[in-house]
């Protein structure tokens, strides 16, 4: 049964997080949001996931939206805190097996399969929905991705618990594929093959970051079992999708954005967003195996 009593660890983590939180906001400078001017996504969105698969569902929650909070300079920076916040939550949960309370059991997956489900019934709840039906692909993707994995995820993410082996022994597949990936990302990033298809150069800035990805797992992958990469990747996809259309829907209500403007940004949005998946994937991982290593890991129900 998950229980809500704290421990000294877990506060000093809660603490700790959500003081990143408000730090990353304030000193590295967000992207643009397209069509709202002096706007931004701030990149605490790509640490909110791992706040949740480290701390459990409702204290990455508390972490995302203190951090987010502390820093707010508008009352729709407020609103936005609750993206990261929800973010953690969904992360959370696609890691814990099970939630009790004193009258009903869930599955921690079917927690965070309601919640995006939500969050997409949302998006057609509004006008701009209703005229833009195939934006959701991201939160379509993750809830998927929920209903195919289910407690595998969670399964897979606490049997990963890896024990450090000073042998270092490199995977020459991955680096192969590493370096596959970066040189298809120069290509990508040539000019004229964005005149043949327009979102190519989208994928250069992303295949760079994957391919190094790649090769830093072909040369330490083998202190960490492949199930904990899989579960970080895609419990951060979907906790990071959530943020994304939970903070469509407060554009939405605060500035009334067309549908078509949401239908041209689309393909940044994905770009973006599969990259801070993979980030939030590389630090997640590192992190989680660090503190397990050093027996700091939080104990999760």
């Amino acid at each position: 049964m998950y229980g809500f009593k704290l421990s000294s660890r877990d506060v000093a983590f809660m603490a700790v997080f959500a003081a990143l939180s408000a730090i990353v906001c304030r000193v590295i400078p967000g992207m643009p949001v397209i069509g709202v001017s002096g706007s931004n996504i701030k990149f605490d969105a790509v640490l909110a996931p791992i706040y949740g698969l480290i701390i459990g569902p409702y204290l990455g929650f508390l972490a995302g939206l203190i951090g987010g909070v502390l820093v707010a300079d508008s009352p729709l920076s407020i609103y936005t805190s609750f993206c990261t916040a929800i973010s953690a939550m969904v992360a959370g949960f696609l890691t814990q097996k099970s939630h009790s309370s004193q009258r009903h059991g869930f599955k921690g997956w079917m927690i965070a399969a309601s919640v995006v489900g939500l969050l997409i019934s949302g998006w057609y709840a509004t006008w701009v929905g209703q005229q833009a039906v195939f934006y959701p692909v991201l939160q379509f993707t993750g809830l998927i991705a929920i209903l195919v994995a289910r407690e595998r995820i969670a399964s897979a993410f606490e049997k990963s618990d890896a024990k450090v082996r000073y042998d270092w022994k490199v995977k020459p597949n991955y680096i192969f594929c590493g370096i596959l990936t970066i040189v298809l990302a120069y290509i990508f990033s040539k000019t004229y093959l964005g005149s043949i298809w327009w979102f190519f150069p989208y994928l250069s800035l992303p295949s760079y970051f994957i391919g190094g990805v790649i090769i830093l797992y072909g040369l330490i992958g083998h202190w960490i079992k492949e199930g904990l990469v899989a579960a970080v990747a895609v419990a951060s996809y979907c906790g990071i999708v959530a943020d994304h259309m939970l903070g469509n829907l407060i554009y939405i209500g605060i500035f009334g954005l067309p549908p078509s403007l949401f239908m041209e940004v689309l393909p940044v949005s994905i770009v973006e967003r599969f990259l801070f998946t993979a980030i939030a994937t590389l630090f997640g991982v590192g992190l989680i195996f660090a503190l397990r290593s050093a027996g700091l890991f939080p104990q999760r129900p």
